[in-house]
């Protein structure tokens, strides 16, 4: 009907007129240049592809998935900063002290010296999942004095001392260092699944891409083959004008359908150039340039295509085993249990039970007068200064005092009770945590929901394709035994270039509906493997092999 219009309308554009009615000639305007597109002249590498060899390229150079890709191994990293927090520490520390001070005492020479090292060495940390705290130091001192107080002028002395602080309440079992691992941990995991969720959209949009291609390739093809077909019959329709079978009109006619041909076959190349790109892109990222010369070849046909029986109860069953949104939901909900776990701990009064144990040495040289034989004016002659029974001259000699039994021993033990009052922030905590553990609830219900409801429409939509590709299909074969059978009655002159016309347009219009089908079909089996979720374990795509930096 649409090239009755046009016929019509160019019959009435010829048609003559007086010379009243038609307007004066005017002086043409020169035409604008049209824009020279910039065309390379290197060839074309084309690169044959099957629909595996393209995801696995996608897999293997696609940026998006690079992207990704960072995503599980920081989560690993956050998981191990957050045991990290319970590494031991080493401390240590050294002081050294002189004093000379000026005094007024029978107890000192005229000035009061004292010159006094100390260090102190260790290790201290926190035990997983109690909270306790431990610490384990050894402290020493070395101490030179003219005071006649010390019995020596040089003493040395030592510690070992071993403390402990125990969390009764708050910081117990669910203690923020051991919070945050937790947190973590499911976060590893849970970051894991993002990267099978996105990888799986990216193996969807690849798959789409692909069989996109070969739709707009092969209505590229139609495109040509209908345009050769309308010059033909231009050819045929002009050598009949020629010999006196058909009319002007009808030349005229072959003429607009040719028209209209070079049209669609021009949309048709567009289209297939834009699926190109879109699908260089997403196989080898990098590659495509503004001026790169690479065009995929699908091996794989779109006719090849089977039918299955589809069961929407095991379809539902494996999605909600396998999809990653669900599993995601659901540490998700894990991840709040957890927070309204030490959100109630946070709310408890701090109780906390310490205590230490440890043993002390003593050594020393150089003794002094002692604080009798100062008063009896003795000192030093002529009874010098001796050494205290059982106590040595050097510095490890204090150390002997841990172990010869003289029970040297110092320990403690207490408790620190703490009660903020009337604790609203904890309190505030809590509430908010039970309402995050709620949303996260919901969430896991309103995921299946969605996932029914996506496998239902998976299911429904690929039966519904494969009856579409059948009945394209069927469509197709009438429309060329019309075609046949209409261009067998033009050659006996049973009928007109226009009828011919007519019945080439409807199975172009059949061929489309066709290649429509088969990519709607296709499209929906890629749906179908990404509701239930194993459209990477269908594509023999292993996650840890995918995971990896590139």
């Amino acid at each position: 009907m649409r090239l009755a219009f046009v016929v019509l309308g160019m019959l009435l554009g010829a048609w003559p007129t007086s010379a009243a009615a038609q307007p004066q000639p005017q002086q043409p305007s020169a035409p604008a240049p049209a824009p020279v597109p910039v065309t390379s002249t290197a060839p074309v590498e084309v690169l044959p592809l099957s629909l595996g060899e393209a995801i696995a390229l996608g897999i293997e150079n696609n940026t998006d998935v690079q992207i990704v890709r960072y995503d599980p191994p920081m989560a690993e990293y956050d998981h191990d900063a957050a045991w990290g927090l319970h590494d031991p520490t080493l401390f240590g520390d050294y002081t050294y002290l002189s004093q000379k001070l000026p005094v007024a005492s029978a107890f000192f020479p005229g000035q009061f010296i004292e010159r006094e090292s100390s260090g102190e060495a260790g290790v201290r940390g926190l035990v997983p999942r109690v909270g306790w705290i431990y610490q384990l130091g050894y402290l020493g001192t070395d101490l030179s004095t003219n005071s006649s107080v010390q019995t020596l002028g040089t003493t040395y002395t030592s510690s070992l001392t071993l403390s402990l602080a125990a969390p009764l309440l708050k910081g117990a079992w669910w203690g923020a260092a051991w919070t945050q691992v937790e947190l973590t941990g499911i976060g590893s995991e849970l970051a894991l699944e993002q990267f099978r969720q996105r990888l799986t959209d990216i193996v969807s949009s690849i798959e789409t891409g692909y069989w996109n291609l070969a739709a707009t390739k092969q209505n590229l093809e139609v495109a040509n083959k209908s345009l050769e077909a309308r010059r033909a019959l231009l050819d045929q329709t002009k050598a009949q004008y020629e010999v006196g079978v058909v009319s002007r009109v009808e030349v005229t006619e072959a003429e607009a359908g040719v028209a209209e041909r070079e049209f669609n076959q021009i949309t048709a190349d567009n289209f297939y150039r834009n699926a190109q790109d879109e699908l260089i892109d997403q196989v080898y990222g990098p590659r495509l340039t503004p001026s790169s010369r690479v065009e995929i070849e699908p091996t794989d046909k779109p006719e090849d295509y089977v039918t299955f029986a589809l069961d929407p109860e095991a379809s539902m069953q494996r999605a909600l085993e396998r999809r990653p949104e669900l599993i995601i939901a659901r540490q998700q909900l894990q991840q709040s249990e957890i927070v309204l776990k030490f959100a109630k701990n946070e709310r408890l009064p701090q109780l906390d039970a310490v205590g230490s144990y440890g043993t002390h040495g003593l050594a020393g040289n150089d003794p002094n007068c002692s604080f009798s034989a100062l008063l009896a004016g003795t000192c030093p002659v002529p009874n010098p200064p001796t050494q205290p029974p059982g106590i040595g001259t050097d510095y490890a000699d204090n150390d002997d005092f841990w172990f010869d039994g003289n029970k040297n021993r110092v320990w403690s033990a207490g408790a620190v009770l703490s009660i903020p009052i009337p604790n609203t922030t904890a309190r505030a905590n809590v509430s908010k945590a039970e309402l995050d553990l709620r949303r996260a609830n919901t969430n896991v219900k309103r995921t299946e929901q969605d996932i029914v409801k996506e496998v239902r429409d998976a299911v429904r939509n690929l039966a519904s394709a494969l009856e579409g590709v059948a009945a394209a299909e069927r469509f197709v074969a009438a429309a060329t035994e019309q075609l046949r059978a209409e261009k067998i009655r033009l050659e006996h002159g049973e009928s007109t270039p226009f009828d011919v016309l007519l019945r080439e347009e409807n199975l172009v219009t059949a061929e489309s509906q066709r290649i429509a089908a088969l990519r709607i079909y296709h499209g929906q089996v890629t749906a179908l493997d990404r509701a239930q979720g194993t459209l990477l374990e269908d594509r023999s795509i292993v996650l840890e092999d995918a995971l990896p930096l590139r």
